[in-house]
């Protein structure tokens, strides 16, 4: 569920009240314009006030604010249970009653237009479609299958089992179970099942297409050994997570492609941990085949100022054309050591 779209139902429900008292806040006390109460461990009556009309919170007595530096409904929640963002809205929608994966139903199509008109072409493509679960039986077509393909490729096959890989006999296919950060199944991918594509094939495939850029394949796998680690590798392709879990490096996700996404980059920023971008060589290779040197400076602008930021660039001619800094180890590891950082 869109962010504004769940605290506008907030407000217009008037939910304010049960998300405190589910957070077993105490002291609860309703005013005109705000709500004030007290944390769950403190004896502060009043160290905590949300206000009613844009559920902002004041905590006098904790730091609250999320990596944004917002301090608002949300941020409480995770500041008091502990979690990543997406898990308090979801937290906060099963409080509330609302469907994490819906929309709001009630919305006009005038409301839902006025605010498509403030945002710019780039925002309503990062967008894209609402992600939507899959009953998780579609993967029993496809079985868990490891296959000599990907093995080449550097994936052993106890992590192509771990990320449940399949096969599609239809379609003669690779699959991809694509889970969001959840953990909840949203898609499948497929790639096609031999070395060489020609040029009028498609490599990959959505058997069950779903809008990749607001996933960060891996995510739900990887979540904790990000935190562990203290920092985030970010990948281009499902298949660089699955070789760097297969090296032991577990701290990676992916984008689905070439260009970080809003969402992909609210995602990674509220992890809270330094950023790794590993892009396949040639990502930054330019229409005339030249290094465009605005393309990682558009990447990274993408971030917030104070955000640690790094980046694999291979400026020692190390990777091949269109090799990836995943498919060998020692490459990696000198890539990885010589990573630029840029803020």
């Amino acid at each position: 569920m869109d962010i504004q779209e769940l605290k506008e139902r907030i407000i217009l429900d008037e939910k304010i009240e049960i998300i405190l008292q589910e957070l077993k806040m105490h002291s609860i006390c309703e005013h005109s314009d705000y709500f004030s109460c007290g944390v769950p461990d403190g004896n502060n009556k009043k160290s905590t006030v949300v206000y009613k009309d844009s559920l902002i919170v004041e905590a006098y007595t904790r730091n609250i604010r999320d990596e944004y530096g917002v301090s608002d409904i949300i941020s409480l929640v995770s500041y008091i249970n502990g979690t990543y963002f997406s898990q308090s809205i979801k937290w906060i929608c099963d409080v509330c009653g609302y469907d994490y994966y819906g929309s709001n139903d009630n919305e006009s199509k005038l409301a839902r237009w006025v605010r498509d008109m403030w945002k710019t072409s780039s925002e309503l493509l990062d967008e894209d479609d609402q992600l939507k679960p899959l009953d998780h039986s579609v993967l029993q077509y496809f079985g868990n299958y490891a296959n000599p393909l990907f093995h080449k490729d550097g994936i052993s096959y106890e992590t192509q089992w771990e990320f449940g890989l399949g096969f599609d006999l239809a379609y003669h296919m690779i699959t991809i179970p694509i889970y969001d950060d959840l953990g909840t199944l949203v898609g499948v991918k497929g790639r096609l099942y031999k070395e060489k594509v020609n040029e009028d094939e498609s490599k990959y495939f959505y058997i069950f297409p779903c809008s990749k850029s607001k996933v960060l394949f891996g995510l739900h796998k990887t979540f904790k050994y990000i935190k562990e680690k203290n920092e985030v590798i970010v990948c281009e392709s499902e298949k660089g997570v699955m070789q760097l879990w297969s090296k032991g490096i577990k701290n990676a996700v992916a984008i689905s492609g070439h260009i970080l996404s809003k969402s992909h980059v609210e995602k990674l920023t509220r992890l809270n941990v330094p950023i790794v971008l590993a892009y396949d060589q040639g990502a930054e290779i330019g229409k005339d085949g030249k290094v465009d040197k605005n393309f990682y400076p558009n990447e990274y602008q993408k971030f917030l100022p104070n955000q640690e930021l790094y980046c694999l660039y291979d400026k020692f001619g190390v990777l091949n054309k269109k090799e990836s800094p995943m498919d060998n180890l020692e490459k990696w590891d000198i890539l990885y050591e010589k990573r630029f950082r840029i803020r």
